[in-house]
């Protein structure tokens, strides 16, 4: 009986190890069944995100092929120096009836270093004008018009007009065949040149430049507005929750901006004056004067000493490292040849990035934020489309350039104009002839934007005895033209793009 009973004893123990066995077991599967399901959801949540940034991707890609919205805008030529036997050929460079002169048919009145506003729109047409007239004595003159893109090694002609009358017009030829780019037409190997080939009577010449029609971005187009599609969008069994495309133009760039523009952008956010000034310093300085430490991403903005989560937290919306980086910027004149900038998008760019760049500018004490006030009432149904239009020769006036718009503002004085103008414009030719130059400008405007950053949530709602919803946002940075590379300063050469994935 005693061997019976402990058999019976021994049989137990092992029944209940067993169970016990059994049901760690069923814990064990049903736990890793549910870490399946999470982690299915989670994958799923990122897949309804992706497809949330390839719809944002290709609306851009859409405008881009489409070049939807265009400015038109005359570009100057700044240097005249090749020009020979003619006379003050400095009179070639603004539309202001005083004229060069070309009295011989071997006269050359060459000009070149045109206006650098707009180097990263997409071309769409280029047209060669020039503003001549005939003397009153001698016969007709023929003028020829024609450009070179090698140094004036050869010139392709592109007009060969009469002139019969002594009164100063415009005349113009097509040259959008060439396939001129941005990179040919800043280049000091491009040049337009004017000469006579025929007739005694001397030809006035009052400007020539180059009218070249390109692509804009402004905050009217569907992907600004958010009118391109409807979010939430249902797709499978879950939801692109929203999808924000944002200009990375429209922001200040962490490697090129001046002390003063990115003190005065934390100011215009609320941080005391004596604080942002020393933290905007520490920033320049961790860059280096010669950016020997750029910043690869605006996250390691929380590196620099003095930069507390508050101040991030405050301007990282409104910093990049991604906007377009001008280095045709020559204005104002320096010691170097030309300094690298990041334009800033005056039709896409917050009041708080707008008042910053006037605030350096000497300006009453509200004209900074009229400034702003008014560059955003009137871009909201006129968006900018240039810097500068001379508003001859055209079918209709543009009377959506810059420079007419600042003079236009009357609450701003003469000296207060010209330094508005002159911060805004790249080039280096100022835009008034005559005008001073102003030697500590903050960056200058553009019109169009190379880089974008999609931001998109995708969203699954989990049911079980607690519903739960899974939220995980994708953030990258694309190109207007379907690039994913993309340059944070001159001579970077390594950046592959960004792409950021967190839950909320």
């Amino acid at each position: 009986m005693r061997r019976s009973g402990f058999v019976m004893i021994l049989a137990l123990v092992f029944m209940l190890v067993l169970a016990a066995m059994v049901m760690a077991l069923a814990y064990y599967v049903s736990s890793e069944t549910r870490g399946i399901g999470f982690q299915l959801d989670d994958t799923k949540a990122l897949y309804l995100a992706q497809a949330g940034v390839e719809r944002g991707f290709r609306e851009i890609r859409n405008d881009f092929l489409a070049t939807s919205q265009q400015g038109v805008a005359d570009l100057r030529g700044f240097d005249t120096g090749p020009s020979a036997s003619i006379g003050t050929p400095n009179n070639m460079r603004y539309i202001d009836g005083t004229t060069a002169l070309i009295n011989a048919n071997t006269d050359q009145a060459i000009i070149l270093t045109f206006d650098s506003n707009y180097t990263q729109t997409r071309i769409v047409s280029v047209l060669f004008f020039i503003r001549a007239s005939r003397a009153a004595t001698g016969t007709n003159p023929t003028l020829v018009i024609s450009y070179s893109t090698n140094n004036g090694g050869s010139y392709t002609t592109a007009l060969t007009q009469s002139l019969t009358s002594t009164t100063l017009a415009n005349f113009s030829a097509n040259i959008t065949a060439a396939g001129l780019t941005w990179p040919t037409i800043m280049s000091s190997n491009f040049r337009l040149r004017a000469q006579r080939s025929a007739g005694t009577a001397n030809i006035n010449i009052d400007a020539m430049w180059l009218r070249v029609t390109y692509g804009i971005d402004t905050n009217t187009e569907p992907r600004y507005t958010g009118s391109y599609d409807t979010f939430p969008k249902t797709l499978g069994d879950g939801f692109i929750q929203s999808v924000l495309i944002t200009d990375e133009a429209s922001k200040v760039h962490l490697n090129y901006a001046t002390q003063s523009l990115l003190s005065f952008l934390m100011q215009e956010h609320g941080v005391a004056a004596g604080t942002a000034g020393t933290v905007a310093t520490n920033i320049v300085n961790y860059r280096g004067a010669t950016l020997t430490n750029p910043f690869d991403s605006v996250e390691e903005l929380q590196q620099v000493t003095g930069m507390t989560t508050a101040i991030y937290d405050l301007i990282k919306d409104h910093v990049t490292v991604y906007s377009f980086i001008n280095t045709n910027s020559y204005w104002p004149p320096t010691s170097a040849p030309s300094v690298s900038r990041a334009p800033v998008n005056i039709n896409t760019a917050p009041r708080e990035v707008l008042e910053a760049i006037f605030d350096g500018l000497t300006l009453g004490a509200s004209d900074p934020a009229s400034l702003a006030t008014d560059i955003i009432n009137t871009r909201a149904t006129t968006p900018f489309t240039c810097f500068y239009n001379s508003d001859q020769g055209m079918p209709l006036p543009v009377a959506t350039d810059f420079f007419d718009f600042v003079n236009a503002r009357a609450y701003l004085s003469a000296a207060e104009r010209n330094r508005v103008l002159n911060t805004a414009d790249a080039s280096l030719l100022p835009p008034v002839s005559g005008s001073a130059g102003f030697s500590s400008p903050a960056t200058e405007f553009c019109y169009a934007n190379t880089t974008y950053k999609i931001e998109s949530v995708g969203k699954i709602t989990v049911q079980g005895p607690v519903t739960n919803d899974i939220d995980l946002r994708v953030k990258t940075i694309v190109g207007n033209d379907g690039s994913r590379t993309f340059q944070n300063y001159t001579g970077d050469t390594t950046s592959t793009g960004y792409w950021k994935e967190n839950y909320e």
